[in-house]
């Protein structure tokens, strides 16, 4: 079963799928094989049943409209400003 996680987990001779990686990994622990470093197959990222997510904080305020960003990044670092055309 560990040998089934590995080849998903990597992506050997199968397409890459962490989900599956995890089942077969826990599986195989199930069955009294000890591995470490695996704490990550316990995430409930990677478990098979769909969880509700919940937010950490309350209910979110709507945020009120941000104005754009400007994409420059060098006018952020050299604190250089827009030309404007007269």
């Amino acid at each position: 079963m560990a040998e089934a996680g590995f080849c998903y987990a990597q992506g050997v001779g199968c397409k890459k799928d962490l989900k599956k990686a995890a089942k077969y990994y826990r599986t195989a622990e199930a069955k009294g094989m000890s591995m470490v470093g695996n704490s990550w197959i316990y995430k409930p990222k990677y478990s098979d049943e769909p969880e509700e997510r919940s937010s950490r904080g309350a209910t979110k305020a709507p945020t009120p409209e941000k104005k754009p960003r400007d994409k420059s990044r060098t006018r952020m670092i050299f604190g250089r400003k827009k030309s404007v055309a007269a």
